[in-house]
C-alpha cells in the first residue's frame, strides 16, 4: 500500500530509523528544532523581532545560512514578515479557527473518497491506527508522527491534490499546535474515537456517518485549541511536557521538506490572514 509509511510497510526498523535519524542532526536541523520548541513554548515572545543576526550570535551560524533557517521558520508559520524583517508569529484564535475548519473541511473530502476506494485498504489501515496511534501516549512526539501519517493517508497519499491543498492553506506549525492543544483538553482520545467511527461506517458503506467520524477529532479538540490560543495570547504558555518531542523535522503534509537544508523547502502560496489582512480592503 503505497500511501501507508515505508518504514511502515517493512514491518520493523521505525524506532532503530528514527533513534539513528536523530543521532545525525546537522547543526542546521539542531538549530530549526530548537527554536520551533523556543517560539511554541513562549522563551521567545510572540510579536517580538527576531533577525539573522540574532540566529547566527546565539547559534554560531553562518549569517547565509540564519537567513535560510528563517524563510525556513516562516514557510512553517512559526515567524512572520514584518517589512523586511521577521517576528515571532502571534496565533489568533480567528486565523486557528480558519486552519482547524479549513483542514476538516479537507479531510472530510478525503475520508469519503477513502472509503470508496474499496475494502482492501480498510484492513491495513486498522492495523496502521492499531500500531502507531491506539495506544501511544498522547505526549509522546510517536503519537504526533502517527497522526500526521493519518492525514497524509486520509488525504490520499503525500503529493496528492488535497495534501498540497492542506500545504498551501494550513502552515506546518497548526499540525503542531493541535497537539500541544491536548495540554487543556477535559479528555483526549479523539482521534482513535474517529478512526474507529470512521472503518465502522466505511465497512458498512455509510458516507453520512464517514462525514460524521472525520469531524469527530476536530470538533473535539476545539475547546482546547481555543483555550490554548487564548492563554498564548496572554503570554501563558503551557508545560513542555512533551515526550521526546520537537526532536523530528517532519515533512509538510504535501511531502516537501520543511527546512533549510533542502532546496525543496516549499513557499505557500496562499498567505495567512495575519499576514494580507491589512491590505484587505472592508466591504462596503
Amino acid at each position: 500500500m503505497r500511501w501507508l509509511p515505508e518504514s511502515y510497510q517493512k514491518g520493523s526498523g521505525y524506532a532503530e530509523f528514527k533513534r539513528a535519524v536523530e543521532s545525525m542532526l546537522s547543526k542546521t536541523d539542531a538549530t530549526y528544532l530548537d527554536l520551533r520548541e523556543r517560539i511554541l513554548f513562549g522563551e521567545l515572545k510572540a510579536g517580538a523581532p527576531y533577525s539573522a543576526p540574532d540566529m547566527a550570535a546565539h547559534y554560531g551560524l553562518h549569517i547565509n545560512r540564519a537567513r535560510r533557517l528563517l524563510v525556513a521558520l516562516k514557510v512553517g508559520g512559526y515567524l512572520t514578515r514584518s517589512g523586511t524583517s521577521y517576528v515571532i508569529s502571534t496565533f489568533s484564535q480567528s486565523q486557528v479557527e480558519e486552519w482547524r475548519l479549513s483542514l476538516g473541511a479537507i479531510v472530510e473530502i478525503g475520508a469519503v473518497r477513502l472509503a470508496q476506494s474499496g475494502g482492501g485498504t480498510l484492513g491495513p489501515l486498522a492495523a496502521f491506527i492499531d500500531e502507531r496511534i491506539r495506544n501511544v501516549p498522547v505526549n509522546h512526539e510517536d503519537f504526533f508522527l502517527g497522526a500526521m501519517w493519518l492525514t497524509h493517508i486520509v488525504l490520499g497519499g503525500k503529493e496528492s491534490t488535497l495534501a498540497n491543498l492542506v500545504s498551501q492553506f494550513i502552515p506546518q506549525a497548526f499540525f503542531r499546535l493541535l497537539w500541544m492543544a491536548d495540554s487543556y483538553a477535559v479528555r483526549t482520545g479523539f482521534l482513535v474515537e474517529a478512526s474507529d467511527r470512521f472503518l465502522d461506517a466505511a465497512r458498512s458503506g455509510d458516507l453520512a456517518g464517514v462525514r460524521a467520524a472525520s469531524r469527530i477529532f476536530f470538533d473535539g479538540i476545539a475547546p482546547s485549541l481555543q483555550t490554548l490560543i487564548e492563554k498564548m495570547g496572554e503570554g501563558i504558555y503551557p508545560v513542555n511536557d512533551r515526550q521526546n518531542g520537537f526532536q523530528t523535522i517532519e515533512d509538510n503534509i504535501a511531502g516537501y521538506p520543511t527546512y533549510a537544508g533542502s532546496s525543496r523547502t516549499l513557499t505557500p502560496i496562499i498567505e495567512p490572514l495575519e499576514e494580507i489582512g491589512q491590505a484587505a480592503l472592508p466591504l462596503r
